[in-house]
């Protein structure tokens, strides 16, 4: 059986890595994306580069593609030509076209999860809701692709906490770990035709919407565990939440919980409230508590002092601009946030 593996994410590269170093199986061809694609449709932890030097080095097979969404009539002949039996899918954030599926001898199949399991949570960004909303558990289906939104029928799943020190980093390597292991687990079956493939279960779809970096501004105003999930939901390798001191962009790339009763209540939510040039790091006023910050950018420890505020954004009015980006046929019910 002839295996392709479709991805242009760190994630792709690790499982690629994984598989090649346990000797688990043949990766007979990798398709992935060039670094002009990765940077015109804002990739996030795009490693295509990277893919392309590790085939090379390991002497496998690479396609790299015209088009991210698959549709260019060269990406498409190549597809047609290449013979692939088996196409995994990981980190590749677009739908695969009905003609490149039906090419293949089996099927392709990749990840999709949320804090439910399908179908509830299809869509975007899945990870960084689920910390963003506070869940505590993520289910990852392996499924068949059809040419839908991450509506295939399930070969199989398996949960992973989201723990309280979690980020969306310490989440894909999560997902990333599950994927390989369930690929170990259905491999031999799915060469063997013994796999046993279920239908989603029969009830109502739910959706997340598309993120964009603007979503990620910080309202001080929140308390302290909505701010804190913001944060590690989009720390690197994705564009980090934000706030301004005067006319600055500031980047909060790492912060935590810190105290809820070492600062008056009366302090303006904003206000950095302690400061360490030592450390080089701040506390910072919340809504009812206070939020240690160790990584940051956009400017220095220097150029902060005690007493200064931090401006925000609206959060409410981020989240209307969010759910407008549903499509117009999405049910209220159905939108997850």
């Amino acid at each position: 059986m002839k295996i392709a593996l479709l991805g242009c994410k760190g994630t792709t590269l690790d499982l690629l890595n994984s598989i090649i170093s346990e000797n688990a199986f043949k990766v007979d061809l990798v398709v992935t994306l060039p670094e002009k694609l990765g940077k015109k449709h804002n990739v996030a932890f795009y490693k295509g580069n990277e893919i392309v030097k590790f085939c090379n080095n390991n002497s496998i097979p690479l396609h790299v593609v015209k088009a991210y969404n698959l549709k260019e009539p060269e990406d498409q002949a190549f597809f047609q030509d290449a013979n692939i039996d088996l196409l995994l899918v990981i980190g590749w954030e677009r739908i695969i076209p009905d003609v490149i599926l039906k090419s293949l001898g089996v099927f392709a199949c990749g990840m999709h999860g949320s804090p439910y399991g399908l179908p509830k949570g299809r869509g975007r960004s899945p990870m960084n809701w689920s910390l963003i909303t506070g869940h505590n558990r993520f289910i990852t289906n392996l499924y068949k692709y059809d040419p839908y939104i991450d509506s295939g029928p399930i070969i199989g799943f398996q949960a992973f906490e989201i723990n309280p020190f979690d980020t969306i980093s310490t989440l894909h390597t999560k997902n990333r770990i599950v994927m390989y292991q369930l690929i170990k687990t259905y491999l031999p079956l799915i060469e063997k035709n013994e796999v046993v493939i279920k239908p989603q279960p029969p009830v109502k779809p739910t959706f997340y919407p598309k993120r964009i970096p603007s979503d990620s501004g910080i309202d001080w105003n929140q308390n302290t565990l909505q701010i804190y999930n913001l944060i590690r939901a989009v720390s690197p390798p994705y564009p980090p939440a934000y706030c301004f001191h005067n006319d600055s962009k500031v980047l909060i790339l790492e912060a935590y919980p810190f105290d809820a009763s070492l600062f008056h209540s009366g302090i303006k939510p904003g206000t950095i409230v302690d400061l360490s040039i030592v450390l080089k790091e701040f506390v910072i006023k919340t809504k009812e508590g206070s939020i240690i910050v160790k990584k940051f950018e956009g400017l220095s420890i220097s150029d902060l002092k005690i007493g200064a505020v931090l401006t925000g954004v609206n959060s409410q009015e981020i989240l209307d601009k969010i759910r407008t980006r549903y499509h117009a046929n999405t049910q209220d019910d159905q939108k997850e946030i």
